[in-house]
């Protein structure tokens, strides 16, 4: 979870099957010459881990209440971003990304997210048994999903490609 801005902070929240989780981090930057480049430390940008295994999130961004110096920072900071990605890939470019008004663009283009998702709830064994089971098509195989609430997906045998979950299935690679 990456925040973004002067003056700022946020907050993910988010639930897993067994509890409620929430992360956030807040920004400073009381001048540009205070915004370093290539670091999220804190000032312009902080970042937060991201409890694994939620079932959504959702994020809020907030000013903090100093409206003494809310106006000089927003003359060189006039927006202010939190979004979640891969952990390690988002660089932070300094000050020159608080004036960035088009920052959310290079984002979405250069920044992924990455998910750990399963089908529903049931094990691989228990799916196998229900008419909705997902792992029917040829040279693929169930595999049970590690995440808290359980599920499975399909992924194609060992030496084949393809899409597991539409015919005609996995197909091989020589």
């Amino acid at each position: 979870f990456t925040v973004i801005g002067c003056d700022d902070y946020a907050w993910l929240t988010s639930e897993t099957n067994s509890r409620y989780v929430s992360t956030g981090c807040a920004t400073r930057c009381p001048t540009p010459k205070d915004v370093v480049g290539d670091k999220c430390l804190g000032n312009g940008c902080c970042q937060s881990s991201i409890s694994k295994d939620i079932n959504y999130y959702r994020t809020q961004v907030y000013s903090m209440d100093d409206s003494d110096n809310m106006s000089y920072t927003r003359s060189f900071n006039p927006c202010s971003y939190a979004f979640v990605g891969e952990e390690n890939v988002f660089k932070f470019n300094g000050a020159t990304y608080l004036n960035h008004t088009l920052l959310n663009k290079k984002i979405e283009a250069n920044v992924p997210i990455v998910l750990d998702w399963a089908i529903g709830n049931l094990s691989c064994t228990e799916a196998e048994a229900t008419d909705g089971f997902a792992c029917r098509y040829s040279n693929s195989s169930c595999v049970n999903s590690p995440r808290e609430s359980g599920g499975y997906r399909c992924i194609c045998n060992e030496g084949y490609e393809g899409n597991p979950y539409l015919s005609p299935g996995c197909h091989g690679t020589v």
